[in-house]
């Protein structure tokens, strides 16, 4: 059953109710005030007539002889004087006889009284109407009596019908007054979790986008906002999942790639080295690329090593002079500037840097490398070092052929190269930006990656003090 039918029939049900029991008191009550009111006054009424007839009884001479015939009369004529002449009159002498009614009306309260006892009184129904009956002892001179009077007292019952009448009317007018109030707000109270489930449904039908609008601070509003964080995370986490699957099936594409094209030429040269009769310098040249082609990807190889070293190994860190850490560098690096006559600049403050040197050095020389692979011949890279007021900042800037800026995001994901044809001919296999990325986030670093196409790559990375090696407020990716 829907939530709506829930609180209708519950709501429904208990404002019926409520109304039943309430009226079904109040009707009671107001019986029981008439009745009481008519019982009262019917004591009042037989006590009066009690006094007189004993005040009558007493004023006969003593010994008469006549005392039931005279007490008939006495009888009589109070019958002339009651209030409502609709009522009957009975009285029994000591023997319960009746010596006097004027109608052939008769209770069962003379036999029900007892010796002790003054008075009774009782209602009964008889042929369909309602009797009030009331019976007293009248003790005289002239012997005891019992006064008896009854009165009919339909119109109470008849009140109570007519109440009970417009208690039904009054009760189906408000039963349908408050099924419509109650289904309005059910339907209005509903909503925000029809909504809900409408937003629920698009969500799981794959509109990750959907989203509950959040209003008012009551549960169902704060279910809502709870469903909107819960959707943001999940929206978060689904695209998470799917650009790792899309990292992940680059990578693999790449990765065959890059094995695929050195070993279908190594595979070729191979095998027309076996099945054919070649000249020495044939042979040379075929062995030669065979080579070429080994060394390529034993440089694949060792890169993957490395980034996958870089990613489990526990690391020793320790305080490292930034004059020293860079001229042994570029003591590594100039072999390789040498070949396409790069003009290397190079200046550094004084100052110390918490890390790691052979992964630092692993990361400028990858650095160094992309930029000779960038520039021209007789290209120019610039290589700073400048202490800052919560550690040291290095800058590495070449005047090469510069990258999209909507590439630049993508250059370190593994085997991703901006230029592949020349990236392959300079060497590379798309592992280098990788590899620095992992150590940058090993030391807790930040850079920014700046380049411009046909102007130059500006690279720029900022390691804090010792002190604070895990810096809480670094942002391990590049920024653009």
């Amino acid at each position: 059953m829907k939530l709506f039918w829930k609180q209708f029939i519950a709501m429904m049900c208990v404002i019926i109710l409520s109304f039943m029991i309430f009226g079904n008191i109040l009707m009671h009550m107001a019986f029981r005030t008439m009745l009481n009111q008519e019982t009262e006054q019917s004591i009042e009424e037989i006590k009066t007539y009690q006094y007189a007839l004993v005040a009558s009884l007493e004023g006969l001479p003593a010994g008469y002889q006549a005392a039931d015939m005279a007490a008939a009369q006495i009888a009589m004529s109070l019958k002339k004087s009651l209030i409502n002449d609709q009522d009957t009159i009975v009285l029994y002498n000591n023997k319960k006889r009746a010596v006097y009614q004027n109608s052939s009306y008769q209770s069962e309260l003379v036999e029900k009284i007892e010796k002790d006892t003054s008075g009774v009184w009782q209602i009964a129904k008889r042929e369909g109407h309602y009797y009030l009956e009331t019976l007293c002892r009248v003790q005289s001179s002239m012997g005891e009596y019992m006064l008896e009077i009854h009165r009919n007292i339909d119109h109470i019952y008849q009140s109570r019908s007519s109440l009970y009448d417009r208690y039904v009317v009054a009760l189906l007018v408000v039963s349908a007054v408050f099924t419509i109030v109650i289904a309005f707000f059910s339907v209005h109270f509903t909503r925000p979790i029809r909504r809900l489930s409408q937003v629920t449904q698009a969500f799981a039908g794959g509109d990750f986008k959907c989203r509950v609008k959040e209003k008012g601070n009551d549960e169902v509003a704060v279910l809502g906002r709870d469903f909107n964080r819960m959707a943001g995370q999940l929206e978060e986490n689904i695209w998470k999942l799917e650009e790792d699957a899309r990292r992940q099936e680059e990578f693999t594409e790449a990765f065959s790639h890059e094995l695929k094209t050195p070993l279908t030429s190594i595979i070729g040269y191979a095998d027309i080295l076996r099945s054919r009769e070649l000249s020495e310098e044939e042979i040379s040249l075929s062995a030669n690329y065979i080579f070429q082609q080994g060394k390529r990807l034993e440089r694949l190889a060792l890169k993957m090593m490395e980034l996958t070293y870089v990613s489990k190994q526990e690391l020793q860190f320790q305080n490292i002079n930034v004059s020293i850490f860079m001229e042994y560098v570029i003591a590594m690096a100039e072999k390789l500037l040498q070949k396409k006559e790069i003009n290397f600049e190079y200046e550094a403050e004084e100052g110390v840097v918490y890390g790691d040197s052979d992964l630092l050095s692993s990361l400028f020389l990858n650095l160094i490398d992309n930029a000779r692979k960038a520039c021209d011949i007789g290209g120019k890279i610039l290589w700073k070092g400048q202490c800052t007021e919560d550690g040291y900042c290095f800058l590495l800037k070449d005047n090469g052929q510069g990258i999209p800026e909507d590439e630049i995001k993508k250059i370190t994901e593994p085997f991703y190269m901006v230029d592949k044809s020349r990236a392959r001919k300079e060497g590379g296999a798309g592992m280098g930006m990788a590899l620095c990325q992992v150590i940058i986030k090993c030391h807790h670093a930040k850079w920014e990656i700046q380049s411009r196409l046909g102007e130059g790559t500006e690279v720029r990375i900022r390691f804090f003090d010792s002190e604070a090696a895990v810096w809480k407020g670094a942002d391990n990716e590049y920024l653009s």
